[in-house]
């Protein structure tokens, strides 16, 4: 450098000084950010577990058919007089009721005809919604709550129409013959 450039540089005001933000004010930033990322999935998940725990059952001593009151728990003991699919028909010595083991209970027998077993649930709209099923051999079988219906959501199916009510058509007509006048529709 030449002495006038270094006598220019004297005279002129120093450069403006912009503030550069250092490390550790991004690394306190990416901090606060992980820290509050993990305090809400921390709240979520543990909304989540505390609803996935099971649900408690109320143990009652089974009473008449006769006795059981609208929109009440229920627990009642008989003789499975007849089966419905997913529906049977418990008699004891004070009535019969129909027993509805919802879509839980499809696919697969709950009571066999002539058995005696134990309902424990809701009585709902005349019907007999059950939590647990105890048979006389010993075996329980729980039902809880009913889960989401089964098959296609909604008149489409969760895919599309290869679900729905309309996959059961089949192909299209094969095209017509070269002497059919009369067009496709």
């Amino acid at each position: 450098m030449s002495d006038q450039e270094t006598e220019d540089r004297k005279l002129l005001p120093p450069p403006s000084r912009r503030w550069k933000p250092g490390g550790g004010i991004f690394a306190t930033s990416a901090l606060a950010v992980v820290l509050i990322a993990g305090a809400a999935l921390g709240a979520g998940g543990t909304r989540l577990a505390q609803n996935w725990q099971p649900q408690q059952v109320m143990l009652l001593q089974p009473a008449g058919i006769d006795k059981m009151t609208e929109g009440s728990p229920v627990a009642i003991k008989g003789e499975v007089t007849d089966v419905f699919g997913n529906k049977f028909v418990l008699q004891d010595s004070t009535g019969r009721a129909l027993v509805d083991t919802g879509p839980r209970g499809e696919d697969r027998i709950t009571a066999a005809k002539g058995e005696t077993v134990t309902v424990q649930g809701r009585f709902e709209r005349g019907v007999v919604r059950p939590d647990v099923i105890a048979h006389a051999d010993g075996r329980n079988e729980a039902f809880g709550p009913p889960g989401p219906p089964k098959g296609p959501k909604g008149p489409r199916g969760p895919k599309g129409l290869k679900d729905g009510p309309r996959a059961d058509r089949g192909p299209p007509p094969p095209p017509p013959e070269d002497g059919d006048a009369t067009p496709p529709r």
